[in-house]
Order: structure tokens, then sequence, then C-alpha cells
């Protein structure tokens, strides 16, 4: 293990190893005793910068703080630092490595290639350029590189981890799934290839393989707040909250502004405690048994019974659902009908246009106050699971509203929405007597805007 004191030694040496500061960086993530000793060398060297004399040592100081500052998670001032010494191959490499942690992807790359110009090849580096490349979705660009990599260092395991992300977002599954794994027959203990198996058997479905790959993920240092919220999500799904709690509350205690965790944690708590109404759940379905009891059940005159068919009226709920002048309005329905269907309703303990009147404050969208802030509603509001809300949330759905906007196509269009989740989707929205968007709706929507 390299400890802090150590690596400030290590930027001391004429020719600063990438790889050793890459170390350097996880082990003060995992040390409050290292990242206390690194702040303080951080701050030694803003003063030797700020107070020195000679240029060229005030330069390599202010290399050593930019380093220092990434090593840290300092981002924005590394770059500040960093930008003050561009001209070395070094500066140019760590304000890649900046520029990308703050997603600007094409700024990194065009780092990262002008600190390799120099040499014919170094690993790491070209590692690197691989993956700006495959995240500025230059697959192809990307994969001719690992692939020529692969001829010379295929016994390597990041070049296997990054062949098979590659593979991967072209959509190429089943040869992704090989990569990763031989990049762990290489190094059993590789974070990325762990977290990338245990994210693509999540998505299908395998959570068996999913918690086992995770798990292991989770035993590195220093651990990941994804793994650990994914790894959550699982557990929950499968019942185990006090499990999920642990991960949760975990993420809480490194970042307590976290706000999945935050949400996640909330479910899983409630999950925990939670207890039904068994009273008022059978009170509703004896509701809804008897609205649903259709109208040819009762003995109504035969022209009351043509009247409702032609108008559509086929159950007790579609009586409550308009109002009496709507009725006497359709041709053929007189008083008689009307007092004759009231006194029915009135045997069961209902009355026409009782859910209207239930519903009387309109909003202005047409909708009930009740639907409305249902649209309103986060998505957890619909009890899916907790798969299902990490893959809404994944692509930007975070209300009920935005979700019944979308058809199930455009849904499946996105990686990682599959079947079963627009299944459990159309069977929860149901429930609320809601639906995802119909093509036809769609369709009609284009053709009047043409």
């Amino acid at each position: 293990m390299i400890t802090a004191m150590v690596g400030i030694g290590i930027l001391e040496q004429e020719s600063i190893s990438r790889d050793a500061v890459q170390l350097l960086r996880k082990q003060v993530y995992t040390s409050t005793e290292e990242k206390e000793a690194m702040e303080k060398e951080a701050e030694r060297l803003a003063n030797a910068v700020k107070k020195g004399k000679d240029p060229a040592k005030v330069k390599d100081d202010t290399l050593k703080l930019g380093i220092v500052l990434w090593i840290l998670g300092r981002t924005s001032e590394a770059v500040e630092a960093l930008n003050e010494v561009k001209t070395r191959k070094l500066a140019c490499y760590y304000l890649g490595k900046c520029y990308e942690e703050l997603g600007d992807n094409e700024k990194a790359l065009e780092l990262l290639e002008k600190a390799r110009k120099e040499d014919t090849e170094e690993l790491d580096l070209e590692l690197d350029i691989v993956d700006m490349q495959r995240k500025m979705g230059r697959n192809k660009e990307a994969l001719k590189k690992i692939e020529h990599l692969a001829k010379v260092h295929g016994d390597n395991a990041e070049v296997q981890y990054e062949w098979g992300y590659c593979l991967e977002d072209m959509g190429e599954y089943q040869e992704t799934m090989s990569h990763y794994n031989k990049a762990l027959d290489i190094d059993p203990q590789h974070a990325g290839a762990l977290f990338r198996l245990a994210y693509n058997y999540d998505l299908e479905g395998d959570d068996a393989k999913a918690i086992a790959y995770y798990e292991k993920c989770k035993k590195l240092s220093p651990t990941y707040t994804n793994v650990l919220i994914n790894l959550g999500i699982l557990y929950e799904d499968k019942g185990e909250y006090e499990k999920a709690i642990n991960c949760f509350e975990t993420v809480l205690r490194a970042d307590p502004n976290n706000s999945r965790a935050s949400l996640y944690l909330k479910d899983a708590k409630a999950s925990l405690y939670m207890y039904y109404d068994e009273e008022k759940l059978k009170a509703q379905s004896r509701e809804t048994e008897l609205l649903n009891i259709p109208i040819s059940d009762f003995e109504l005159s035969v022209r009351s019974k043509n009247c409702l068919e032609r108008m559509n009226i086929r159950t007790l709920k579609d009586l409550t659902m308009v109002t009496e002048s709507q009725l006497l309005s359709f041709k053929n329905f007189g008083e008689t009908s009307l007092t004759e269907i009231k006194n029915v309703l009135a045997q069961k303990g209902i009355r026409i246009g009782q859910a209207l009147e239930e519903q009387r404050r309109l909003h202005p969208l047409g909708v009930s106050e009740q639907e409305a802030e249902l649209l309103k509603s986060p998505v957890s509001t619909l009890e899916l699971s907790a798969r299902t809300l990490k893959a809404l949330e994944k692509i930007g759905i975070h209300t009920v509203e935005e979700l019944v906007s979308k058809t199930e196509k455009e849904l499946l269009s996105h990686k990682g929405i599959r079947e079963l989740h627009t299944d459990e989707l159309r069977e929860k929205l149901s429930r609320w007597e809601l639906s995802l968007r119909h093509e036809e709706e769609v369709s009609e929507l284009e053709s009047d805007e043409l």
C-alpha cells in the first residue's frame, strides 16, 4: 500500500509514475489520516507557488499542486493550477483527467492525445484514450484501437474490460460478457468488470448473479456509490430490507446529500415497517365488486336497457360517471327510465353521477384534483419494484405524468428498459386506471400537425 507520505515522496521524483498517482488517489479515499496529510501537502505547495522566486521551481511546484488537487478530488482547482503548466506532457494528462470528470469529454480527449504524441505507446494512456472515444460515441474507432492493443496486451485485464465495454455500447452483449469474464480471469478483483457483469445480469433479471457480482465489488476498496445503491435495490426487490437499508445508509454516511440514496432508504424503511389496513382493503374490494356489476343483472324495462346499451353504459360504475341531464338528452330516454334506474341504484346505496360529484373540483386540464395530484406524483407512488424505478430514473422519467406520456415502443427504445419493466408498468398503471400512451394517439397527433 502506498501511504500519503510515501506518495508525497513520489511526487518529488524526477519521473512521476501515473500508476503510482492513481493508486495513491484510491488510498487517500480510504483513510482520513492520508487525506489530511495530502491536504497539508496541497497547502504547502500552494504557499510555495505563491512565494516562489525561481520560475523553474514554481512551475515544478505548480504541476505537483495540480496533481495533488486532482488526487483530492478538488477538480476545478486542479484545472486552474495545471493550466499554468499545460505545455508539460504530464500536466496535459491530468488536465485531460480533470476535464473527463467535469464532463467535457471532447476537451479531455484532445489533451490525452496531446499527452501521448511524443511516445510510441504507453498502455495506460492508450486505454484512457479508448475510454474517452467510447464515451463520446466513437465506438468503432475505440474498438479498432483496442483490438490493435490486444494483439500485444491481450493478457491485460484492463484491455479485456475496455474491449467488453466497447462491445456493450455497440449492443454485442454475448461477446461483451465474454471479455468481462476474461478480465476477471486475469484479475479477479477488477472493479470495472465486476460492476459491468453485475449491471448486465441486473438488467436481464438474473438477480442471483447480479447480487453475487455486486457483493464481490462491494468488498473492494474504495467501494463505489453505484455498487451500493444497485445492490441495495436488489436486496429490496428480494424483501431483504435490512440489507438494503445498510447499503443506502453506507452511501449517506459518505455523502449525506445523495438524493438517490435518501429516496431509496425512505422506501426501504417504509417497506420494512409496512402494514395493511385489512378492513379498508376489504371495503375497497367490496365497492369495486359492486360497481362492476353489469346492468344486465337488473330487471329493467327493455327501453331502458336498449338506451343504456346504445350509450355504452354497461356497469353500475358507468352510471356513476354520467349526469341525469346526459341521460335525459339521449333519444327515447325519458323521466320514466330515469326514475327506474335511480330506484335500482338506490337499492345498492349509490346514485347517478356519484363519481362525478366526488370529483366536482376539476383541474384545468380536465382531470379531477385527485388525478392531477397523482400525475404530479413521483413514479414511486405506483408501488413499482425497485428495479423498474431505477430503470425509469436512468431515462429521466420521474413523475407519473412523464411516464403516461410515453408509448411502450418509446420506452423499449431505451437501453435498460426491457419487456419485464413494461409488463409491470402496464399492470401497476391499470390499478390506478391509467395506461401508457397508445401508438394511435401519437399517429393522430402527427396527422393533426400535418
